[in-house]
Order: structure tokens, then C-alpha cells, then sequence
């Protein structure tokens, strides 16, 4: 057995795809919303007896490999290794050599984040850190289980560990962990006197790290508070939630997502047992980050640090989310029932970790936030105080696409604000939504993926045939001249000339084709399971009707610029013939 058929066997295709989308069981098979291309209604399908999945939305399709590549963005070489070391496989003759760049960086991260964690519990002042996260409020197990370090405060102690690895200074670099001092020509540790904060990918790999300065040790009160990883191959952190591969499960049992400032309220809300939150680090959230939480859920529950009552939409990126169709709510840590002095979710499991799990439960919805927001801000029972509080909520209410939803607020401000609902309705419509919005160009970027039409049309016709096979000696005479070509797809036509011998197609196939067949075959038994031989031979017939139109349009475009580009005049008459001929067949479908 192959290193190839060992994972499809150990790695199920439903649990890899469940972690990272919402899947349903449909019959025999699951379903879900596709995470490649923007739907309401569900096509995406997932067979565990083929162990493949298809989206019969935008086409694309194929087996646990493919599926990691695809989400992930990854090569195939790269899924190899995922998928291997997630089913505790290891690959023959796989040299150095022959591993990627992204790979070599996920093992020096991976080597950085072992390092960083042996500080905390072996080095004088990374048993510092560790009675300063104690002090914070963090148990040990879960100290551990996050996977939190120190980083020494010395200008190359990891450098010079990374290299007695086998790694060189280009390397370490590209990985983000050091500094290039250009006068010198040298390298120096990025992260120096440093609590280090792991950043994993949704598949637990690490990836970059955050670095909270320590001052107990370092001494420096004008340093950056935090320090992250720039921008590499395998981090980005418009990509990247804090927190995610550990929540990604509670997230989907719970339909919703808690999305937090900073990486303690993160592990301190996972340690009072509210594990469905994630953090977007400091940053707005991006539409790639909506992209992948649409995965798990559509409901978003936002917690911000409560200095940060300003701007909240323009910075954390609540209008895109908006638009994208999420349901928000907030929770409001400054509520009357809360505690004094509490800024954030790590501050209030500190002191009562009941009341975080109270109050993640009860959000309020972002408009009635931003409403309450409005009212206290300015005067309700004046012409300027009406005004800017219609400007400042409208905005919000306008970016709501649901027609119902977005009417209620429009009821709920006029009553508020004792003026009419049509002319609150004609005050939204006046307000310009791009500044505040980020307009529509930021929306969730999704691919397109259009096959040519005669592809479509020559998968669907042998889907057909699978389930009646008989028929496809019975083709020939229905096409005709051996001009018109029933499969130009070369695959297709071998299927199918296998198909008219009598073949069983049970010989061994290359990789990339029998996953083609089995997503055929798939196809056959969703769209054709149910359909009698009489319905299936009209179909066929509807089918091979279709390809040849297809053809013969073909054929006229292809003559008519031969015409269009021809040099000698002389042979023009002729392919105007071809033309009428192809024409008059076409005439004659």
C-alpha cells in the first residue's frame, strides 16, 4: 500500500472537512454551505464511501488532498505531509531536499515555540514569566497546554539554537524570528525579554508568535508593549485568528464566535470554560477572517476592551461584517451587573469567571449597541442632537441586507427619535456608505471557477452513462459524422471508450484520474440515483443534442476568423461552404 492510499485510509474525509466547516448529514452523505464561492443554499457534498467531496455550485471537487490544498492554499507536497503527520504516517524517501520553504518554516517556528517554552520552566527569569502569568490569573496546565515562553533577553540566543539545528541565517529570517542589522551585515533575536504568545494555523501548526514585553526583567518602560511576527510565507495575520484551532470545535457546537482584543482574554475565557473565542490580535477584522469563521458560524459575538467605546466599526471592521451577512451582537463588559474596574474578559475571569460565562451568554444586537451609544452621546430632544444620532446609527442600519431586519431598526430609531419612518428611510438613503463601509470591493473574495461549457456537458452525459452503460454503444449513430466529437476531453473519451467495450473500470488508474472517475461516479448517483431508464434516455438524448450545438458553434467561430484573417481570397468561397454546411446541421438539431 502507497504512502498515498495508507492517509486516505487513516484520515476520514468528513472529520478533516469538519474542521473547517459546518456539515449536515444528508442520506448517505453530508452537505454544507461551499467555503470556495458565496451561497445561501448548500451544494457542497461530502461522501464518506467515496471519501471525496464535490460542490455541485461552482464544480470543484476531489479527495482529502485536494480539499486541504484548495482551503488551505497550499501544493500537493505540502498536504502530503499534513495529512501524513496527522495520521501518524511517516513518508518514505522523503529527503531535505525535497521538502518546501513553507515546510522548513513551520519546523523553525515549531523549534522557536519548544525553545521559548523551555525558558519559562528551566531559566531563571523565564521562572519570572511564568509567576507573572500566575499572577495574571493563568493555572499552570493551562500555561502549558497554550504553550506560553520566554524569550531570553540577550541579542542571539535563539539564532545561535536554530543554527546548531541545522538552520542558517537566511532561514531564521525568512521565519521572522530575526532582525537584519544592515551596517553589519548580521542577524539579532527579534523577541528579546519577551513573554511569548504561540500563533498556531487552524491545523495547531505554529506559525509566528506575539512577544509582550516583560519589564520585570528588561527594565524598559518605553518598548513596545507587544512585538509580532512580520508578515512570512506561512504567516499573515489578515488570515490568522488567535486562538481558532483550539475554538473551531465549540465554535460550531455553538453556533457562534466570541471575537476578543488580545491573546490573554483568549486563553483566560478558554480557562473559565468559554472556549468558542478567538482574537483578531489587535487588528480589524479583515475579510479573510470573516472567510474563514463563515466556515464555522454566521453568528459573531464582539467583546472590546472598554477604553476602545470610539470608532469601534471604522477599527474593528464591523461594517464588512455587516455586509457580509453575519448576525453581531456585543457584549458589554461595562454593564451595570459587571465588575468596576474591568477592562477586559481576562480582567473579569480573574475575578469572577462566573460572571464571563453570564455575560458571554447574554450579547445585545450591534445596532441596539450603537444606538444606546448614540443616545447617551447627544441630546434626543434637539434638531442637532435627532441629527447626529440619525448619522450615526443609519450608517450601520444601512449596510443590513435582510429587508425585515433592517426595517425593524428603521421603526426602532423613528419611535426613538419621534419623527416620521419615511423620512428616516429617506435620511439612509441619503448617506454614502463607502467611507464607513470600505465598500463592496472589500466584501469576502471568493474565486470563480468556469469550466468550458463542453466540459460540463461531456461530465454530466458520462455521469449518465454510469448509470445506464448499455447506451454507450448506442451513441454512435446518434452522433453521426465523425467530424462531430461527443467527448474532446481526452480523459472523458478514454472512459468512455473503455465504457462502450464493456470495461469495468476496475483496473488501476493514475491518482488524478480515478479521483476524476470517483467524482463522476458521485455525481451519477446524486443527480441520477432516482431517474427511470426512460428518463435517463431522454436526458442522454437532450445531452448529446447540446455537445453537438456546442460543436458545430465552435466550428462556425473557428471558420468565420479563418475568414476574417485570410490572406489568399481564393479561399474564401470554400470556407464560407463550410460554414453554410455547419450551419444547415445546426439548423437540423
Amino acid at each position: 500500500m502507497t504512502d498515498l492510499e495508507q492517509i486516505k485510509e487513516r484520515v476520514d474525509i468528513v472529520d478533516l472537512i469538519q474542521g473547517y466547516l459546518r456539515l449536515q448529514k444528508s442520506g448517505m452523505n453530508f452537505k454544507g454551505l461551499c467555503p470556495f464561492h458565496n451561497e445561501k443554499t448548500a451544494s457542497f457534498m461530502v461522501s464518506p464511501d467515496r471519501q471525496i467531496w464535490h460542490c455541485f455550485g461552482c464544480s470543484l471537487g476531489g479527495d482529502v488532498f485536494k480539499f486541504l490544498m484548495q482551503i488551505e492554499g497550499i501544493e500537493f507536497f505540502e498536504a502530503l505531509q499534513t495529512l501524513a503527520k496527522k495520521a501518524g504516517i511517516e513518508l518514505k524517501n522523503v529527503s531535505k531536499e525535497k521538502t518546501s520553504e513553507k515546510s522548513d518554516l513551520f519546523e523553525i517556528s515549531e523549534l522557536a515555540a519548544k525553545f521559548f517554552e523551555k525558558q519559562v520552566w528551566e531559566s531563571e527569569n523565564g521562572k519570572k514569566a511564568f509567576r507573572y502569568l500566575k499572577d495574571r490569573g493563568l493555572k499552570s496546565e493551562i500555561i502549558k497546554e497554550w504553550r506560553l515562553g520566554y524569550a531570553p533577553n540577550t541579542w542571539a540566543s535563539l539564532k545561535t539554537f536554530l543554527k546548531n539545528a541545522g538552520f542558517n541565517d537566511q532561514e531564521i529570517f525568512k521565519a521572522g524570528l530575526t532582525v537584519r542589522n544592515e551596517k553589519e551585515d548580521s542577524f539579532y533575536d527579534r523577541f528579546r525579554g519577551r513573554i511569548m504568545f504561540p500563533i498556531s494555523d487552524i491545523n495547531s501548526q505554529v506559525v509566528g508568535f506575539t512577544g509582550r514585553i516583560f519589564e520585570e526583567v528588561t527594565g524598559e518602560i518605553d518598548a513596545g508593549k507587544y512585538v509580532n511576527t512580520p508578515q512570512t510565507l506561512i504567516y499573515d495575520k489578515s488570515k490568522i485568528l488567535y486562538g481558532l484551532d483550539k475554538a473551531k470545535m465549540e465554535t460550531r457546537k455553538k453556533d457562534k464566535s466570541i471575537v476578543v482584543e488580545g491573546n490573554m482574554d483568549v486563553i483566560m475565557s478558554h480557562q473559565a470554560g468559554v472556549k468558542n473565542v478567538v482574537a483578531s490580535s489587535g487588528t480589524a477584522l479583515t475579510g479573510q477572517h470573516l472567510k474563514i469563521l463563515k466556515r464555522y458560524t454566521q453568528n459573531l459575538d464582539l467583546c472590546f476592551d472598554q477604553d476602545m467605546a470610539g470608532e469601534i466599526a471604522a477599527k474593528r471592521g464591523i461594517d464588512l461584517a455587516i455586509s457580509l451577512g453575519f448576525n453581531i451582537g456585543v457584549l458589554n463588559l461595562s454593564a451595570p451587573t459587571s465588575y468596576v474596574g474591568v477592562k477586559d474578559p481576562a480582567d473579569l475571569v480573574k475575578e469572577n469567571p462566573l460572571k464571563w460565562q453570564e455575560i458571554s451568554q447574554k450579547s445585545q444586537p450591534i445596532v441596539q449597541f450603537y444606538l444606546e451609544k448614540a443616545f447617551q452621546k447627544y441630546d434626543k430632544t434637539t434638531a442637532l442632537g435627532k441629527k447626529n444620532i440619525a448619522y450615526e446609527v443609519l450608517p450601520i442600519i444601512k449596510l443590513i441586507e435582510n429587508k425585515v431586519e433592517q426595517a425593524h431598526w428603521l421603526d426602532e430609531l423613528s419611535n426613538k427619535l419621534k419623527v416620521d419612518q419615511k423620512i428616516i428611510s429617506q435620511a439612509m438613503a441619503e448617506i454614502k456608505t463607502d467611507s464607513r463601509r470600505q465598500t463592496v470591493n472589500q466584501k469576502e473574495t471568493f474565486l470563480k471557477f468556469e469550466s468550458p461549457a463542453h466540459m460540463v456537458l461531456e461530465e454530466t452525459l458520462l455521469a449518465l452513462l454510469f448509470k445506464m452503460p448499455k447506451k454507450a454503444n448506442e451513441l454512435i449513430p446518434l452522433v453521426g459524422e465523425d467530424e462531430l466529437e461527443i467527448f474532446r476531453d481526452k480523459f472523458y473519451n478514454n472512459i468512455f471508450e473503455r465504457l462502450k467495450s464493456g470495461n469495468t473500470l476496475k483496473e488501476l488508474l493514475p491518482y488524478e484520474d480515478n479521483l476524476r472517475l470517483e467524482l463522476i461516479k458521485f455525481k451519477s448517483e446524486q443527480f441520477f440515483g432516482d431517474l427511470e431508464e426512460k428518463d435517463l434516455e431522454t436526458e442522454i438524448s437532450r445531452l448529446i443534442k447540446s455537445l453537438k450545438k456546442e460543436f458545430i458553434l465552435e466550428k462556425i467561430k473557428d471558420l468565420e476568423l479563418e475568414i476574417k484573417g485570410a490572406r489568399n481570397q481564393e479561399e474564401v468561397p470554400l470556407l464560407l461552404q463550410k460554414v453554410q454546411k455547419f450551419s444547415n446541421k445546426l439548423s437540423a438539431l
